[in-house]
Formats: C-alpha cells, structure tokens, sequence
C-alpha cells in the first residue's frame, strides 16, 4: 500500500470516529436536556398534586373513615368498607385530621387518604327525575 493510500485511509478512519463521537455527544447531549425537561415537568405535576391535596377537609367537614382492616378480611368481603360519618375536629397539619362523632373524639389520627367526602342519601339533587 502506498503512503498516500494509507494516509488517505487514516483520514477516512478518523472523520468516521470524529462522526461517530460527535453522534455520541449529540445523543447524550439530547438525552441529557430530554431528562431535565422531564424532571422538571414531573416536579411541576407533583407540586400542583400537594396544592390541591393539602387541607381538603375543613372543620365540621361530614367525612367517611375508610376501615383499613376490612381491606385484609376475605371473611367481611361485601362488608361496608367505610366507617359511619364523622365531623372534622380538628385539623393537624400534614393531610391529618383529628375526628369527632357527635360528641365524643376519637382518640387516633386520621390521614387524609383515609378519608372522603360524606354526601347524605336524603340530598335531593342528587335524586334522577
């Protein structure tokens, strides 16, 4: 092979490598910029999720108590899984909530995953004509 064939090899060589690096750092690059777009997308969603969640109940709210144990027990299976209305207390910060039914307060802390929204059955917009 001669040295100008060889030589012409080697610059072919390089340019397919510089290319191919310059492919890699383009991918990572994108990847990287693809990531922080996301995260912050994710952070955005998360923050909104914690402000419309925070503090739903007021006090005097009519809430359900949902039975974390019926959840267990194949035995209670078409039990109702929601415990008699309850009033919001007290409300402690941190989506927890002190409970009272009629006059007595319970003693435990409910979270506010465990709880929702009592509507009565004699509400009558809620009746189909």
């Amino acid at each position: 092979m001669e040295e100008r064939q060889h030589y012409q090899l080697v610059s072919q060589w390089k340019h397919i490598q510089h290319n191919r690096s310059m492919k890699t750092i383009s991918k990572k690059r994108f990847t990287a910029t693809h990531i922080e777009h996301s995260q912050a997308q994710q952070k955005e969603q998360h923050d909104d999720k914690l402000l419309s969640v925070t503090n739903k109940f007021k006090i005097g709210n009519k809430v359900l108590l949902y039975r974390t144990k019926a959840e267990k027990q194949w035995s209670g299976k078409f039990e109702n899984k929601w415990n008699e209305p309850f009033f919001i207390h007290k409300v402690l910060g941190n989506e927890s909530y002190k409970l009272r039914l009629n006059d007595k307060i319970l003693a435990k802390v409910a979270h506010g995953n465990h709880l929702k929204h009592y509507h009565s059955r004699n509400n009558p917009e809620l009746l189909i004509p």
